[in-house]
Order: structure tokens, then sequence, then C-alpha cells
């Protein structure tokens, strides 16, 4: 140690002499009146971590990015005063970084995100500067934005305190985040690199491939304690420690330290937490009790967010009977804990409200979310409060109304249960195309309203057989995918993509016969598995694909009650996939087919046989119109 000391102080010693030996005679000329080491100390010192009850989104220890009364204006653009990242050789390939990013992700940085870990004088128009190769700085040596010396990446860094600088308020097409799960790939979320500045992952951290992209890419990791226990990262099924009994159980520490991790591996520090997911759906073991919920709040949510400091989203609710009275209830039992000597439970300490939507009508969003002092949830949540805890009739009105929105997970999918809308129907409500309804569609709707902070998608991908997805498993882009990378864009082509063979291109076999439906009025087949619990028939179409591999096929199918289907490739082993319901059968008025897409393996380059009904042992599944195959 002590001699780690010594070698600390002498490479701090040697690198203020070159550092004012280069500035002398640098072309750039330095600032005057920036704030010493000892002043800033002094500033985070005097910062509260948490929010108080009326704090808002703002702080005056950033001087940073004041317009006007700024002394230090000029100094923004002067490399010598800006914010190295240790980890890389040399403040040039921090700013080559920078540069090669799109005008986007530079506006992003330079705007909206606070964060001393980022360059935040580093706009478009000074880079340059940055990269000047006149400096003649050693490349071993990393500055601090005021005077300080940051030791190269093989030695252990002196950390100073961070001021704890709230965001600022987002801008246009900066709300838009993405949900990563297990199973999507690079090639999936590349496509939002340019609209989307965070994502989270219903875990407490990320796994390498999506932690080393959105680095790459100046994107934010939320980390989400999602249910009563924590998550290794690499699954969030994979469980390391439960806050019941369950051995191993946490501690509060544990997961304090888990999320401490998960800010240390990030170059974009995440800011925020979000609480628990969907509590309100299950009963318990399952999902938590409000009574439960709060508890655990108190115990390691909340603690966990104060200690590294961290913005605190609450649990998901929704704009239901069962999602408000669920919200309210741990909201009162958390009230109740407040005074609670080993782990109290503040409500003051949760500063955004996470919900979730599945409707994109435009009457949804402008009555049921409307402005920071007039929507539907915020009325029904704070009539549901009431007075509780011998408040004010205002005080949980204004409780709920200074608090930011978080859609959490949105989509088209439950605006209609039979059938369920399918990625082309999802699309042309989100890009304007069906403007009598939905105007230029929710998500443009939603990039014009303050109070809603952030929304994402339900989902980038997901192995459950449901229309909603931004891309196929592959990484192509959905027709939602486009649709989400252009909201409001009528000119999105919401066509369902792939190579499409039609019902009168299959081969058939047993029962299965060909015939035209009447309610669609288009030529579909039926009778695929046992036929009457006898007789099997089956569907099978003969696809080229241009090389080996995993293929996503779109199934165009009818079916008035949810039925099952095997699906074989060159007669392997078939897998059952399950159709929801579509509705009507093809002899009622109003019947509609409605495409899914599913995931085949283990095509070969060339002509492939797909086949449906195969070794079925159940009743005959969906009416089949088409299929197309995503090339």
């Amino acid at each position: 140690m002590k001699k780690w000391f010594l070698q600390t102080i002498f490479i701090r010693i040697l690198s203020v002499v070159l550092f004012a030996s280069t500035t002398s005679t640098s072309i750039l000329r330095p600032c005057e009146g920036r704030p010493t080491s000892i002043e800033r100390d002094a500033v985070t010192d005097s910062t509260d971590a948490r929010p108080s009850a009326n704090e808002t989104d703002t702080d005056t220890t950033d001087t940073t990015n004041t317009d006007t009364d700024n002394p230090n204006k000029e100094c923004r653009n002067d490399w010598t005063y800006r914010i190295s990242r240790p980890g890389t050789n040399s403040k040039e390939v921090w700013c080559k970084w920078l540069d090669d990013r799109g005008v986007l992700h530079r506006n992003r940085l330079c705007n909206s995100w606070n964060n001393e870990r980022l360059v935040k004088e580093a706009c478009p128009d000074s880079c340059g500067l940055c990269g000047d190769n006149n400096d003649n700085d050693n490349d071993n040596v990393f500055h601090d934005d005021v005077d300080g010396i940051i030791p190269p990446p093989s030695m252990s860094p002196i950390h100073e305190p961070e001021v704890d600088i709230p965001p600022p308020p987002p801008r246009v097409m900066t709300k838009q985040g993405l949900i990563l799960g297990l199973h999507e790939r690079e090639a999936s979320v590349d496509h939002f690199k340019d609209s989307a500045s965070w994502f989270y992952n219903y875990g407490q951290r990320a796994s390498k491939w999506q932690g080393e992209w959105a680095d790459a890419h100046g994107i934010e990791y939320v980390p989400m304690i999602t249910k009563g226990y924590l998550t290794r990262p690499e699954s969030w099924r994979d469980i390391s420690c439960y806050f019941n009994s369950t051995w191993p159980t946490c501690t509060q520490q544990d997961v304090i330290d888990t999320i401490r991790t998960s800010i240390g591996e990030r170059a974009i520090a995440p800011k925020f937490l979000i609480g628990f997911n969907e509590m309100y759906n299950n009963p318990p073991p399952i999902d938590l009790t409000p009574e439960v919920a709060a508890f655990y709040w108190g115990k390691y949510v909340q603690p966990a967010a104060i200690a590294n400091k961290l913005i605190l989203v609450s649990p998901t609710t929704a704009h239901s009977q069962k999602g408000m009275a669920w919200y309210t209830t741990f909201l009162k039992r958390c009230y109740d804990n407040r005074n609670d000597p080993q782990y109290p439970c503040d409500v003051e300490v949760i500063q955004r409200l996470a919900v979730h939507e599945y409707e994109c009508t435009s009457s949804v969003w402008d009555t049921s979310y409307g402005t920071w002092s007039s929507s539907n949830i915020i009325t029904n949540l704070s009539n549901s409060m009431g007075t509780y805890g011998g408040k004010d009739k205002n005080y949980w009105s204004s409780y709920f109304q200074n608090r930011a929105l978080w859609v959490t997970e949105m989509n088209c999918y439950w605006e209609s249960e039979a059938p369920h809308l399918d990625s082309r129907e999802q699309c042309l409500r989100i890009t304007g195309q069906k403007w009598q309804t939905y105007g230029s569609g929710p998500l443009v709707k939603i990039n014009s309203m303050e109070n809603i902070e952030r929304y994402a998608w339900w989902d980038t991908w997901h192995p459950e057989i449901k229309p909603n997805y931004l891309t196929y498993l592959g990484g192509q882009l959905t027709p939602i995918g486009r649709g989400y990378m252009s909201p409001g864009d009528p000119s999105v082509n919401c066509d369902i993509p792939g190579v499409k063979y039609y019902a009168k291109d299959a081969s058939l076999t047993g029962p299965a016969e060909l015939f035209t439906c009447f309610g669609t009025g288009t030529e579909m087949i039926r009778y695929a598995g046992l036929y009457q619990n006898k007789v099997e028939g089956t569907i099978s179409f003969s696809v080229d694909v241009p090389s080996s591999g995993n293929y996503a096929i779109n199934v165009s199918y009818l079916t008035r009650t949810t039925r099952k289907l095997t699906v074989a490739v060159n007669s392997r082993t078939p897998k059952y996939f399950s159709f929801r319901q579509t509705g009507k059968w093809c002899f009622e008025d109003g019947a509609v087919s409605t495409a899914v897409p599913i995931e085949l393996k283990g095509l070969t380059k060339g002509t492939n046989l797909i086949t449906f009904g195969d070794q079925m042992k159940e009743k005959e599944g969906p009416i089949i119109e088409w299929i197309s195959i995503v090339l």
C-alpha cells in the first residue's frame, strides 16, 4: 500500500508538471474562474443525494449547462477542461469515439445527459479541439474536468466525490427506449442505436453484449428489481438470492452492492432504478402482495437507490382497476412504514411513476394520461388515496402530479382481443396511416406530452407467439420495428415481410383441404391435425432459402378458439405452437385472419419442406391462409 501510495504521488506530481508545460504552449487559452477541486468538493458535500418531496429535476449546483450568467461558459469548448474517460488509451480516442457517433448521439451527449463520467462539454463543434495533435500531452495522463490528474488505467484511480445532478427534461426522440430480454442479439438492437437513448432488461445488470453495445452507442442502462429476488446478469431467470427466507437470502448490502456493481460496469452510468414489475397479475408466491412489497421496498429497494444516488422509479401500475388498486395499497403500506425503526419506507423517495399501456387510440392517451394536472390515471390514483395518512385532500393529487410518467411497457396488442392486432395493423397505427382514429399515432403523441418522460415498446423480441415485436430473432425489422424507428411517418411500409407462399401453393394429405373462406373471401386450408380426433391431415410448403440456418416465418391464420398446431422442418420432430383466437370462423360475417411470427431452426440451403399438423395428438389446428419466410 505504501509503495502504491508513493507511486501515485510521484505520478501525480509528474503529470502536473507535464500538464503545466503542455498547456503553456497550447494554442488554446486557459479559462478563468473555474471552480477548484476544494470548491467542488464543498458543493458535493452539501448536496443531498435524495430529492425532497417538492424538488424538481433541476440542481442549482450544476454550472456547466447554464447559458447566460455562467462565467465559465467559454471553457466548454476547451479540451483542457473536459472529462476524459478512464479506460481508454488517450483523450484523442474518446473524441474519436464521439466523432464516430451520429448527430443524434453527439447532440444527446452534449445537450441532454448530465453525467460526470461523460464528456459533457464535447459538442460537435468542439470535438476537433479535443483531438488536436499540437497539445503534446502524455497519452497516459487523463485530465479531470477541473485541475486534478486521473492516473492511467493500469493504476487504481483516485476517486473524487461526484455531484448528484438530476437529468434535464427529455427532448423529442430521447424518450424512446428498448426492452431487451434473454434472446435478442446485437443485429436486432443496432437498428435503434440512433433513436433509443435507454434500455432495461428486467434485471439489475446488463449482460456482456448488452453493456458493450450500449456503451459503444452512448445508451443508458436502467437496472430493475423485478420481483422479490436478485438475478445474475446473463439470465434474469438465474436467481442469485431471495428477499424472503428462502436460501440463499439477500442482505440489504447484497442489493446495494449489486446495483453499485451495475453502475461501475457501465461507461454511461445508470441514473435510475426501477422497482417491482406488474405485481398485480398473479397471487403469491408468483407476485408480491402490496404489504410484502412495501416491506421489501423499505428493506432492499429504497436503500439501494439512496446508497447509489439513483432516482427511484415506482413499481409498475396500469390504468386498470387491479393495477391501481395494487399500487395505491402499496403506497398506503409504504406510508404506514415511514417511521419503521429498522426498514422505513418513504413514498417521497419515489420520483417517477411507471405505467403499462397496451392501447394506441388517441383518446386513450389524451384522457388517461393527458397532462401533468389533468388525466384519468392521476385523478383515479388521487381519489383512491383520498386523505390517507391524515393528509389534506390535495396532498396526494399533488404527489402524483409532480411525478413524470415512464411508460415501461406499451404496444397496441390489447386494443382488440379477437383478433389481437398483428404487426401490420400496429405499424399502421403508430405511423399515422390510420389518422382518422389514431392521428399521427401514439408515439408522436407521447413524444409531445411533457408529463411522459420515457417509454419502451414491449418487446424487441420474445419467444411467445405474439405479433408485438420490433424485430425477428435473426435481427430483421418487423413492420412494428420500422414504425418504431419512424413514428408518425405515413410513408413507412407496414406490409408483413418475407417471400409469401399461399394456400394454393401447399401440398395436402388426409382430410386437409383447400376452400374459400366466406368471411375473408380468400383461399385457406382447414383440417390440419387430427380431424374429428381420428384422421391426421397435414399441410406442407416447399420454401427456398439462400443459406443454411434458422429463419422466421409469418403464419396468417384464422380460428375462433385458441388452438395448437405442430410445425416440422424437413420431416424432423415437429414442435407445437399455440395460435390465439381470432374471434370468428370463416362461415361468420366479420371473420378476419391475423399473422404471427414463429421461429424455425435448421433449414438448409436450397429447398426445405415446412409441414403443419404432422404427428398431432390433438384436434385440428387453426385454418391457414398463407406463410411468408423472412430472408
